[in-house]
């Protein structure tokens, strides 16, 4: 801890008593936002038995998933280095055990990181950092007898059934709205089947999301769906269709589209954190200790923040040195997942200045 720090801690603890800022993250509520999530480098798989056949294809097979969730894209497993590493699987394990889920035996593979690393950096394939984007999901139904519904997290139906799978084996935070009566209110039955732009980003203001997926579905009496997508990202709009034969393989297209969208965004390729930057953080509303801590403990989770140092202390403002394992766009980019900060003098994406001028907007 830098002398500066140490000053700064000293004069708020005797101005005022320390309190504990207590910050819960809920999966489908409206405080939810981007997440770090945890398990990219390893997988479950189902074994017909202990052999040493069904442990080799077992490791493929969960190969072959972590690749897709630490890169977020399905693309790259056609890539030739990936394709050279498949058949070396076993290669790459750190750990393994089984256990035994009602009839079923289970195969838990966890993966060596840096070796994992190691492989997708010489390959120049980007690796989309656990500090993931949420996508708040807004599907509106149309059934074979012409009712019109919203889906909610409350909602018992074969498409959300698919999005909890898909989150879970791609490590995305998908949100589900409530559709409480402020849902409801903010989004209509209406508004939700013309995908009104307007009302959708303001549900993804409400739950925080980064970016909100939404939908229109017409569900034929053969069980067939056609769908209608609309994909609200920063101040982009990507529409595009799908149509499926089936309900329950229907969510798969939807939502590897745009996951791989924002892979493509935030997937850097790891030689690129062996650049060196340096810039001046400049954060406002920094009013007591609590805030304070909350801030550096924050900036210490972000993987592109190397060190971090107090330059100066103004009234609710203070200023901190912060050396980068990166360039000053990646840290602009790894804070724009969250909301803990809200930029002042710039947009994310146009970082050219050494000093970034932040609001810290945590409650």
């Amino acid at each position: 801890m830098t002398r500066m720090t140490t000053l700064f801690l000293a004069l708020w603890a005797s101005a005022r008593s320390v309190w504990l800022l207590l910050m819960l993250a809920l999966w489908l509520t409206p405080s939810a936002q981007a997440l770090p999530v945890d398990g990219l480098y390893g997988q479950e798989i189902v074994v017909e038995n202990q052999s040493e056949a069904a442990r080799e294809g077992a490791y493929r097979e969960a190969f072959e998933r972590v690749i897709v969730k630490v890169t977020g894209e399905r693309r790259w497993l056609e890539h030739p280095r990936i394709q050279e590493a498949v058949p070396r699987s076993s290669a790459y394990v750190a750990e393994v055990s089984y256990r035994t889920v009602g009839l079923e035996r289970r195969l838990d593979v966890r993966f060596d990181q840096s070796l994992i690393d190691e492989l997708l950096n010489r390959a120049e394939i980007p690796v989309w950092d656990r500090n993931r984007a949420s996508i708040l999901l807004w599907v509106t139904v149309q059934e074979s007898d012409g009712r019109r519904t919203m889906l909610g997290s409350s909602s018992e139906h074969a498409l959300l059934m698919q999005v909890r799978d898909f989150a879970t084996e791609r490590a995305v935070p998908v949100l589900i709205p409530l559709l409480d009566l402020t849902d409801r209110r903010i989004v209509t039955v209406d508004q939700g089947w013309a995908l009104d732009v307007d009302a959708l980003r303001e549900a993804g203001q409400r739950y925080g999301a980064d970016s909100v997926l939404a939908g229109r579905l017409l569900i034929t009496p053969a069980n067939e769906v056609v769908g209608l997508w609309q994909f609200l990202f920063r101040d982009q709009v990507h529409v595009f269709d799908h149509v499926d034969s089936s309900v329950a393989t229907y969510m798969e297209f939807p939502l590897d589209e745009v996951t791989t969208r924002l892979a493509d965004h935030f997937g850097l390729v790891l030689s690129e954190f062996e650049q060196e930057d340096e810039v001046l953080l400049r954060i406002e509303g920094i009013s007591d200790l609590s805030n304070h801590t909350a801030l550096m403990r924050y900036l210490a989770s972000l993987s592109v923040v190397r060190d971090v140092n107090v330059s100066a202390l103004r009234a609710d403002t203070v200023e901190l040195r912060v050396q980068l394992a990166g360039t000053r766009q990646h840290l602009s980019e790894f804070i724009s997942l969250g909301r803990d900060l809200q930029p002042v003098n710039f947009e994310v994406g146009a970082v050219t200045s050494d000093l970034l001028h932040y609001r810290w907007t945590r409650q």
